[in-house]
């Protein structure tokens, strides 16, 4: 099968405003991908009255799609997606498959993986295209080489060498949409797909609310670590006032920039379970390799070192803004704009710049 499969193709999600995020940022890795590869990215879109949408797809990067335009798919049902799915791969051999590592691409890609059989790498955050040799599998080229993080602070290369479509879940926030550009043009498919039987159906279906935060949306995140336990000093300060002074940075940015911002915080300050922050933060607020990935236009880094594992989850922010009294702090080698300073004394000034009143609550 290697020999045969062509292309990449890019799982496309929907909801009521067309194309998600998670989608767009999809086809901007199936273009990374496909240039390096010199193959044509294909959009997968299965739903009901979503005609449109191929056109989107194609104006965001996509050189064709695959349509599954029918009232059996109005509704997701993962037993007849992954019917429809699967029997798209089967006929078509694509040689890279991407799907969103959110519930819906998990759900799909795990079990195509293993109806084709081939590998799937999870929660990928780079993917790259490179040559490479293994003194038992031997030399392969144009192989997808899909970066995930690993256990600790370290990042994992994963090879799939010898099974077509490589197929990984890439983790929403890794990259970047592409521009809409209404003038690219791209070849749309509609494909019939045969209605299954199964011993279940879809009855009913219940939007669930946002999550709060909703990290991932957010335009601006303010970000907490274990630095706010203690000032310049060392000497221990009530983490609720820098959380109180988050908060006042976050009603300061939307009302002056109207701009919508979020709280979040380390994995390490989450789990130091920190009694003063009880019904404050919670594992929703964790921003890093084991919660949330988040690209907002500005992310504040306050009191926070910048371990790889949390640098992952923020690094693609627009622009980075960071508070530590340690000038080596690994999180100053990507902030654009690096305050070396007790944040106790930065913050407060922060929020008057902005528009607030710089005082705690």
């Amino acid at each position: 099968m290697t020999d045969e499969a062509v292309d990449v193709w890019v799982y496309l999600q929907h909801g009521k405003a067309g194309l998600t995020k998670d989608s767009l940022e999809l086809l901007a890795a199936g273009r990374k991908v496909a240039d390096k590869l010199g193959q044509r990215v294909v959009g997968i879109i299965l739903g009901h009255k979503i005609e449109e949408l191929a056109e989107k797809a194609v104006h965001h990067g996509a050189d064709g799609v695959l349509l599954v335009d029918e009232l059996a798919f109005e509704t997701y049902f993962n037993l007849e997606y992954i019917d429809a799915v699967y029997s798209l791969v089967a006929a078509r051999k694509p040689y890279v498959f991407l799907f969103s590592a959110n519930e819906v691409g998990k759900d799909l890609a795990a079990r195509i993986a293993y109806r084709v059989p081939t590998g799937l790498a999870t929660d990928t955050v780079q993917l790259e295209v490179e040559d490479w040799s293994n003194p038992v599998l031997g030399q392969f080229k144009n192989l997808l080489i899909q970066v995930r993080p690993d256990f600790g602070t370290r990042l994992a290369k994963i090879y799939t060498p010898r099974h077509r479509p490589q197929m990984a879940t890439v983790r929403p926030g890794s990259f970047l949409p592409l521009p809409e550009d209404l003038g690219r043009k791209g070849k749309v498919e509609k494909v019939e797909i045969k209605e299954g039987s199964y011993p279940a159906k879809v009855t009913e279906v219940v939007e669930l609310p946002s999550p709060v935060p909703d990290l991932a949306g957010a335009d601006v995140v303010i970000s907490l670590g274990l630095g706010i336990l203690r000032d310049r000093t060392g000497r221990p300060r009530d983490p609720r006032e820098a959380y109180q002074y988050a908060e006042k940075l976050k009603a300061a940015v939307e009302d002056r920039y109207h701009l919508r911002a979020e709280i979040g915080a380390t994995r390490a300050l989450i789990y130091a379970d920190v009694k003063a922050l009880e019904g404050l933060i919670s594992e929703e607020n964790q921003v890093g390799q084991t919660g949330t990935t988040v690209r907002p236009r500005v992310y504040f880094a306050i009191g926070i070192s910048g371990a790889l594992q949390h640098r992952v989850g923020m690094q693609n922010s627009s622009k980075i803004v960071a508070i530590n009294t340690d000038p080596q702090a690994p999180i100053f080698k990507i902030a654009h704009y690096p305050i070396v300073g007790d944040l106790y004394e930065e913050l407060p000034k922060l929020v008057s710049a902005i528009g607030g009143d710089g005082r705690a609550n």
